[in-house]
Order: C-alpha cells, then sequence, then structure tokens
C-alpha cells in the first residue's frame, strides 16, 4: 500500500515516496513519512520502506548503522549487513508474515541502491528501483523520464505522482529526500 522510488546519480541518491497510508480502509492522505535519513558512519544512507506500518518506527528507532564502506571495498557485504540487521529487528518484533519479512525497503547510499528484503540486499546496478503496490506503473515512468534525461529528483516525484494515480493504495502529497554525494 505504497509507492517507494529512487534512482542513484552520478553518486547521488533521491527518493520520492506517497505519504498516505489506510486505517480500516480509511485512507489518511498525508498520513505516512516512508522515508528515513539514518546516520552511517560519518555520512547518511536513505531508506524507503513497504508493508507493515511498524517497520518504519522500528527502523527508525532501532537500526543502527555502524559505518560506510571504504572507497577500495565492495559495497554488497555492507548492504547484507543492513538488511541482516533489519530482518533481526522486524523479527525481535513480530513484523514478519509467513516467517518473512512483512515488507521491503529502499536503500541508497554513495550512488548505489538496493531493495532490501528478508536477510537479502539485492543490488540495482542500473541506479532505478521501487517498491510498493504502486511500484509498476512508478518504474515504467522512472524509466521513461530519465532516459529523457529529467532530472533524476523530478523525475522520481513524476514517477511517484504516476504510481498514486494507478494505484488506489497509494497516494499525495509526496515526500522527496536527496542524498548528495560524499565529499
Amino acid at each position: 500500500m505504497t509507492t517507494v522510488v529512487a534512482c542513484a546519480v552520478d553518486g547521488a541518491v533521491c527518493m520520492a515516496a506517497d505519504t498516505m497510508t489506510n486505517v480500516y480502509d480509511r485512507p489518511i492522505p498525508g498520513g505516512a513519512r516512508k522515508i528515513l535519513r539514518l546516520p552511517a558512519g560519518d555520512g547518511e544512507v536513505l531508506i524507503g520502506v513497504t508493508g507493515s506500518g511498524g517497520l518504519v518506527g522500528v527502523v527508525e528507532t532501532l537500526l543502527k548503522i555502524d559505518g560506510e564502506p571504504r572507497p577500495d571495498e565492495n559495497p554488497q557485504r555492507w548492504a547484507f549487513t543492513v538488511a541482516r540487521a533489519v530482518t533481526a529487528l522486524a523479527t525481535d518484533d513480530g513484523l514478519l508474515e509467513d516467517g518473512t519479512l512483512d515488507g521491503s525497503l529502499l536503500l541508497g547510499w554513495n550512488g548505489h541502491l538496493w531493495t532490501l528484503v528478508h536477510a537479502m540486499a539485492v543490488p540495482h546496478p542500473d541506479g532505478r528501483a521501487a517498491l510498493g503496490s504502486g511500484e509498476g506503473p512508478a518504474i515504467g515512468a522512472l524509466d521513461a523520464l530519465l532516459d529523457r534525461e529529467v532530472a533524476p529528483a523530478d523525475a522520481v516525484v513524476a514517477s511517484v505522482e504516476i504510481g498514486c494515480k494507478r494505484d488506489r493504495y497509494s497516494g499525495l502529497p509526496i515526500q522527496v529526500e536527496t542524498l548528495n554525494p560524499a565529499t
């Protein structure tokens, strides 16, 4: 019941998400923040959250990312460590469905994107990703916009807008976050 879109270009990460939530099938526009900006070593990460509403609170309050990969290090192992930590926290809080993480997350760091699912970090080497119930139309829109050289921040916002139009469970307003390249 979410649309989260991200792109990673030239070391930056742009992420946008709808902010609608539902309480007993009653839509509440602007009721949920679905993108978190968290410290990671000397830098920051962006994490977009889909699935169980409890994941946002667990990730925001309990997830500790001790550091960042070194410049000469492949960041995949680091992203896997983050995925394992999220899975452990969600398991401790009972945020599972059929024994696996009840949701998925987008992790953005230093021009890289991963989808985090139960104990797994799936990289997006093309720097384009979308999650949630509005993912289908949103990722198509993101591809079309970026291929036409629309600015990344504008492209993720427009892609979430399109996802919201095509998904009855996503709604405006849109939250937007940009993580600039590490200096």
